[in-house]
C-alpha cells in the first residue's frame, strides 16, 4: 500500500521493489535497486524517510520519524544509507544510517541516533536517543555498547550482502 499524506507522496525508484503487503506513508523516498519486504512499514507523516540505493528493509521492519505538525524544527528524519540491510522486525525512528550498516533483527534506533557507515548492529539491540555510534563499530546489548570494530570482510559483505537482496528484488518484481 502507497500513500499520499497532506499533499507528500512517496517517490519510489522505477528498479526498487515494494512488497504489495509492505506499506509507504506521506514523505518517503525509496532510492534504486532498494527493497521493501513484507509486512514493513515506512511511515513518514511528521518528517521524511530517505532510502539509499541497494539498500534492504526486511519482512515486518517499522520505520516512523518524530516531529510535529507546527513545528518543523523539531523533526528527526530517518535516512538510510547506500548497501544497508535492516533486519527483520527492527524499528527505526528518526536515526541515521551511514552506508554499508547491517541492523540486525529486532534492533531498535531511536530518535537523533548516527550508525556509523558499515557498522553492524547486532539482534535486539537498542540504540537510545542521540546516541553516536562511530564507523565500522559492531554494537550489542541493550542499551548497545561497541564491542569491537567490522573487520575488512565485514565491510565487504555488507556490499555484497545488499547486492544478493537487489538480485532477490529483481526476481520478486519479475514474477509478481
Amino acid at each position: 500500500m502507497i500513500l499520499s499524506f497532506q499533499g507528500k507522496t512517496p517517490r519510489i525508484d522505477k528498479d526498487a521493489y515494494v512488497a504489495q503487503n509492505a506499506t509507504v506513508v506521506g514523505d518517503v523516498e525509496i532510492g534504486a535497486f532498494s527493497s521493501i519486504w513484507p509486512g514493513a512499514v515506512l511511515r513518514a507523516d511528521l518528517s521524511s524517510i530517505t532510502i539509499g540505493k541497494y539498500t534492504s528493509i526486511q519482512d515486518t521492519c517499522v520505520i516512523h520519524v518524530e516531529g510535529s505538525l507546527s513545528s518543523p524544527s523539531a523533526e528527526y528524519p530517518a535516512v538510510i544509507g547506500d548497501y544497508c540491510t535492516v533486519g527483520h522486525g527492527a524499528v527505526l525512528h528518526g536515526c541515521t544510517l551511514g552506508e554499508r550498516t547491517l541492523i540486525g533483527a529486532n534492533a531498535t534506533v531511536f530518535n537523533s541516533a548516527h550508525i556509523g557507515a558499515g557498522s553492524i548492529i547486532g539482534m535486539g539491540s537498542v540504540i537510545p536517543d542521540n546516541k553516536v555510534i562511530p564507523p565500522r563499530s559492531v554494537v550489542v546489548g541493550v542499551p548497545g555498547r561497541i564491542v569491537r570494530e567490522t573487520t575488512p570482510e565485514e565491510w565487504e559483505r555488507a556490499r555484497t550482502h545488499a547486492e544478493l537482496y537487489s538480485e532477490l528484488a529483481r526476481i520478486y518484481r519479475d514474477i509478481l
